[in-house]
């Protein structure tokens, strides 16, 4: 849809410009029209704001700026604005284009009579589905601002969790891939020169040697084709599993890979906890709120355990035992809820078991950097050491040999 900037004017005379979002003028003023207390003097389509280059390569909104975009929506309806004119002033401040556009559109469709939960059920916002339960269960209860703020809490607590775990490993990660791209450089283009200075020599190279440049000699006339086949392998694996959901072959692989797999599976456990807390406690029915809350496992082998939760709760079943049937929900989180379940304490018990795991989660993080930066410099001190010795035992050989 097109932006368009709007010019109204009060009883008082005074002109203020707006952006507003829509399918053409027509429409634009249709939803002024109600507008008692200005007048519309000039709809003017801004062209620009269509093409941006975050548009195209940005298909969704930031926690950051979803962040700071509750912020300010919280301190405007706290000042006693309405929430349309709190989303105009938002969108006239908004550098985002994506998140721009979808204010501008909520706008748009509030003005319409839309509710705001339904206005705010775009994709690309994060946590969709949950920031649409949290608007709904402040709607019902008239504390917007409230609910809002949990939800911010919410929401910044996972994006600090997540960006804990991608910072932590950049480092780990940027180490192995210069130990691998070293490795390959030298194999590919050192070692060959040294090859053929070997071929001029009439002594017998070492066993090391002859193996070394028999590899690299390999590498070279095949690296294209193992990067080829991996790259293949992959996209084939992602095929098989778009057309069968069924199989679902690198989500469990990633947990099964050792430490790295428990941490990803108490990241999924926090997130899901912490997800059930903020819609119980806005008031979403468990059951619903389990469905929400379901939809953040990313891990589709999760996914594939959990999914039948609402429907059992729906049955009749207490939350705990439903979870208590599948494998993946640890035993203590179970116990925990069957505590709060009793104790009628359901959401403070939930926000403790979320804390509990996310601390966990850190020590175990900052276990695994304390544990790989040493174990990957050791072994590329180990291939750089095997390098050396392979370049450089046939000329000592050598020397010894004419002395």
């Amino acid at each position: 849809m097109p932006y368009f900037k709007c010019t109204l004017v009060n009883e008082k005379g005074r002109y203020r410009t707006s952006e507003y979002y829509a399918e053409n003028k027509k429409e634009i003023e249709a939803s002024l029209l109600g507008n008692l207390e200005e007048k519309l003097m000039r709809v003017q389509r801004l062209w620009f704001r269509d093409f941006s280059l975050k548009k195209i390569f940005k298909s969704k909104i930031g926690y950051t700026e979803f962040l700071l975009f509750n912020q300010e929506m919280i301190a405007l309806l706290k000042a006693g604005i309405p929430v349309i004119r709190a989303l105009e002033i938002i969108t006239q401040n908004t550098r985002s284009g994506i998140l721009r556009e979808i204010i501008a559109k909520a706008a748009g469709n509030i003005r319409n009579g839309m509710q705001i939960s339904e206005a705010f059920s775009s994709a690309q916002i994060p946590f969709h589905k949950i920031y649409k339960a949290s608007l709904m269960a402040g709607e019902k209860s008239g504390h917007l601002e409230q609910i809002l703020e949990k939800f911010n809490i919410y929401l910044g607590k996972i994006s600090n969790l997540r960006r804990k775990m991608v910072s932590s490993l950049t480092y780990p990660i940027i180490l192995l891939l210069f130990m691998i791209s070293m490795v390959l450089v030298i194999a590919i283009f050192v070692i060959p020169k040294f090859s053929a200075f070997f071929d001029n020599m009439d002594a017998q190279l070492p066993a090391i040697t002859l193996f070394f440049i028999a590899t690299t000699q390999y590498l070279k006339e095949n690296i294209v084709l193992f990067l080829a086949a991996a790259v293949l392998t992959y996209a084939a694996v992602r095929a098989i599993e778009h057309f069968n959901p069924r199989v679902i072959i690198i989500d469990q692989a990633k947990i099964k890979i050792p430490f790295l797999g428990r941490i990803i599976h108490e990241n999924a456990i926090a997130v899901f906890a912490r997800t059930l807390a903020i819609l119980i406690s806005g008031g979403i029915p468990v059951p619903e709120s389990a469905e929400i809350a379901v939809e953040t496992f990313a891990n589709k082998f999760y996914y594939s355990q959990v999914r039948d939760i609402p429907e059992k709760i729906r049955q009749g079943n207490l939350l705990s035992g439903v979870l208590e049937e599948i494998a993946i929900i640890p035993r203590i989180l179970v116990e925990m809820i069957r505590v709060g379940e009793t104790s009628g304490n359901l959401t403070a018990v939930l926000d403790e078991s979320a804390e509990y795991y996310e601390r966990s989660i850190d020590s175990k993080i900052n276990a695994l950097i304390s544990l790989i930066e040493p174990v990957i410099i050791i072994l590329l001190g180990m291939v750089i050491a095997v390098m050396l010795i392979s370049v450089y035992l046939p000329i000592f050989t050598s020397i010894r040999v004419v002395q």
